[in-house]
């Protein structure tokens, strides 16, 4: 077998095929010269298709797409052609530019989901050395949730703090998903291949700021009941939380600058992390609060990780963020 190329379809799909039997069938069609290097190549509208089989065929959650998309609109500046134009070398010199493990991923999924090519195989994502999970203290969360300036920047702290959420999952968060009364949140179904989430649980301290949150949200306008839940009036698919995730990361590292420790989403996740399991909670749960239990283990032992028994564990451990402080 020769070396293989693709050739696009009218219908924006790539098959595989080899040299010589590209070049029988254009051969065949007659009028066409140069094999693909005459096929028209338009960046966008390949982008655009590369989008579209990320989330429609693949699954891939938002902002693995975006990282993808991302790093396959550099390689197409860097190649300044067709990506299956490109040689092993090409490939590697943009890899040299552009050494982080998202544009290997994106390479890969490129060449060996979307064009089903073998080109990207020989690029391997380096096993991450484990990390030393370092958190901060409980005077250190009180003094960057003081500094917060408005409800929802707290609101937020506190969920993510006390449920596991990522920050996407936050910020997608909407009303008919949260259970004031067994302080639950129901994941609502649209997970990706990349990113599961199950049920989570929250303390009376995030749902204290929860209530408050939504009492000022002047999108309610006095429908939303914060002690029976279900009194929406038509609000279910409102999300909790409006303020653009960079913008959530920006505030919280700067109102924990003074306590010394840079604190992120993912240092909530983080601490939460920690603190359940210096609770007693086991990994397992811990892992099923924060969405890491694959649906095969799901759909066999749904007894150990239904909601109820979630509930019941996430209260036997009284989580507190402030305990002692406040």
């Amino acid at each position: 077998m020769e070396a293989v190329k693709s050739v696009p379809r009218p219908d924006s799909d790539y098959v595989m095929v080899s040299r010589s039997a590209l070049e029988d069938l254009l051969g065949s069609l007659g009028g066409i010269q140069n094999g693909v290097e005459n096929c028209v190549y338009n960046p966008d509208e390949f982008l655009a298709e590369f989008k579209q089989a990320c989330r429609i065929d693949f699954r891939l959650s938002p902002l693995t797409i975006r990282e993808h998309l991302r790093h396959a609109q550099r390689l197409c500046d860097f190649l300044d052609k067709h990506p299956l134009h490109a040689t092993r070398q090409e490939l590697r010199q943009f890899l040299m530019l552009n050494p982080a493990n998202n544009a290997i991923k994106a390479v890969r999924v490129l060449y060996g989901k979307f064009l089903n090519s073998d080109l990207g195989k020989s690029f391997k994502v380096p096993q991450s050395a484990p990390r030393v999970m370092v958190v901060p203290t409980r005077e250190q969360l009180t003094q960057t949730h003081e500094n917060l300036k408005t409800l929802e920047l707290r609101a937020a702290f506190l969920l993510l703090t006390t449920s596991g959420l990522r920050r996407h999952e936050l910020l997608e968060l909407k009303l008919a998903q949260i259970d004031l009364g067994s302080k639950m949140i129901i994941p609502n179904g649209d997970s990706s291949q990349t990113k599961f989430q199950w049920v989570t649980c929250f303390n009376e301290e995030a749902k204290a700021a929860i209530q408050e949150l939504l009492r000022m949200d002047v999108r309610m306008n006095g429908t939303y009941d914060t002690h029976n839940i279900g009194n929406m009036n038509n609000m279910d698919n409102t999300h909790v939380f409006t303020i653009h995730r960079d913008t959530l990361t920006k505030k919280f590292k700067r109102a924990s600058s003074p306590s010394g420790f840079k604190i992120t989403p993912q240092v909530l996740r983080d601490w939460f992390c920690n603190e359940m399991g210096r609770l007693g909670v086991q990994d397992r749960y811990i892992d099923a609060f924060c969405g890491r239990i694959p649906k095969s283990v799901l759909a066999r032992h749904y007894t150990d990780y239904s909601p109820d028994r979630l509930n019941e564990i996430y209260d036997k451990a009284d989580l507190r963020v402030f305990k002692g402080i406040m």
